[in-house]
């Protein structure tokens, strides 16, 4: 059975993933400008090639189905917008895999991220270059807070996962291949939020950060290594 490919909205209620590189300013301090481009140019590339691979993870493996185009993005300098297109948990899930494999891709290029995903009505007009709306300002606020190389889930998008858990609309196991409920670290503290696993990375390849940065900044890395840590205590 095929799916219907609809037009994507403008202006609508969706998922949204803003993902920031840490130490931007620093890394084009320390690299050549040929270096930085090389990088952002490969991070650009990845995010291109992922939302056009990446499809339904709640379609099963014996439905044919038309691959249509889920998530789209943009980027601002040091920072990649990524926009779903509806509010379909299964855009959510497929939000969360690309997510996870772009902050693995810059981790692995020395280039960590940390990111936020809300939920609520935004505008993204992609011929125009024209985006706003509240989640936009609630993700990046959110992940201004956080304190480790990682992505969190806001109460919006949280609040649809939890309902429709609730009222049996997914099934929980799904949730729990994409997102981790842990004591997550922000700089106030650690409080109970969804986090986006950190996927195939490797503790050595989060290890290496440590060569990146020194002082008080290597609390991130503390951090990532504890989440990655629990993450795999509670997926065995």
């Amino acid at each position: 059975m095929k799916t219907e490919n609809q037009e994507w909205k403008v202006d609508c209620n969706r998922y949204i993933g803003f993902m920031d590189v840490m130490g931007f300013k620093d890394m084009v301090a320390r690299k050549s400008h040929e270096e930085v481009g090389r990088m952002l140019h490969q991070m650009s590339f990845m995010k291109d090639i992922l939302q056009r691979v990446i499809v339904s993870p709640l379609k099963e493996k014996n439905e044919m189905f038309e691959r249509e185009e889920r998530v789209k993005s943009i980027t601002f300098s040091d920072s990649v917008l990524f926009v779903t297109k509806d509010d379909s948990l299964s855009d959510l899930l497929i939000l969360s895999s690309v997510l996870e494999i772009f902050q693995e891709a810059a981790i692995q290029r020395g280039a960590p991220t940390k990111g936020a995903i809300s939920f609520g009505r935004l505008t993204a007009d992609f011929e125009k270059s024209l985006f706003y709306g509240q989640p936009l300002i609630d993700a990046y606020l959110l992940q201004d807070q956080l304190n480790y190389y990682g992505i969190i889930v806001d109460n919006e998008a949280e609040a649809r996962i939890i309902d429709s858990i609730r009222r049996e609309q997914i099934d929980e196991s799904l949730i729990k291949g994409h997102f981790y409920k842990l004591a997550t670290p922000l700089k106030s503290g650690k409080v109970q939020h969804y986090n986006v696993r950190l996927g195939n990375l490797t503790e050595e390849q989060i290890e290496d950060m440590y060569k990146t940065v020194s002082g008080g900044v290597r609390k991130y890395v503390d951090n990532t290594i504890e989440i990655y840590e629990l993450m795999n205590k509670n997926s065995s």
